[in-house]
């Protein structure tokens, strides 16, 4: 590994660090991300960035308590992955570093007595993968079309899992027909996403 530093993001640094890759309020869904960050983090939104002497902000984990998470998941007593993602420029991948994030969140787990940690992964774009979760001993404990998996980390072993909400399929029902976008300020890149989307 190269010389790295794990900075704890928070609402008094946000601007000087940066997140999800971005600095400047100029950056389209950068200042929403902002507000989101400073509206949760009283509830235990917590960001743990990588930081390298030079290049910057090369990675990043975001998790919450589960039962603020902005995931259809049912997970209260766990603390919940909501983002997870390592190497703006390639050099930085492969590394190990987000193993070493998703054993920091481990770590906030178990000192906050938390039944474990899940995150919802998929296949496709947008999200991460289950690999590097399964390699850190997770487990699929839930599925949901049209990709997404439900994974889970359990410290104490016989608590109850987390799982999909069991009206997911009734909530996204109602938008069968056409396209629908439904989108939040959690993620920063999904206004501008979302524009050239609607744009086309």
């Amino acid at each position: 590994m190269q010389d790295i530093t794990v900075v704890d993001i928070t609402p008094d640094n946000i601007l000087k660090y940066g997140v999800c890759g971005y600095k400047s309020t100029k950056k389209e869904g950068y200042p929403e991300k902002v507000s989101w960050i400073k509206e949760n983090y009283s509830k235990g939104l917590r960001i743990k960035s990588i930081l390298t002497d030079k290049d910057g902000i090369q990675g990043m984990i975001e998790y919450i308590p589960g039962e603020y998470c902005w995931r259809p998941a049912e997970a209260a007593e766990y603390i919940f992955i909501h983002c997870l993602f390592v190497g703006f420029k390639n050099i930085y991948k492969g590394k190990g570093y987000a193993g070493l994030l998703i054993d920091i969140c481990l770590k906030d787990a178990r000192e906050q007595n938390k039944n474990g940690a899940a995150v919802v992964t998929r296949k496709g774009s947008f999200m991460v993968g289950n690999e590097i979760f399964l390699k850190k001993g997770f487990e699929i404990i839930d599925s949901a079309p049209p990709d997404f998996d439900l994974l889970v980390f359990k410290i104490k072993k016989n608590a109850q899992s987390p799982k999909f909400r069991d009206d997911l399929k009734k909530k996204v029902s109602k938008y069968d027909k056409g396209l629908t976008i439904i989108r939040a300020d959690q993620c920063p890149y999904t206004k501008k996403n979302v524009n050239e989307i609607a744009a086309t």
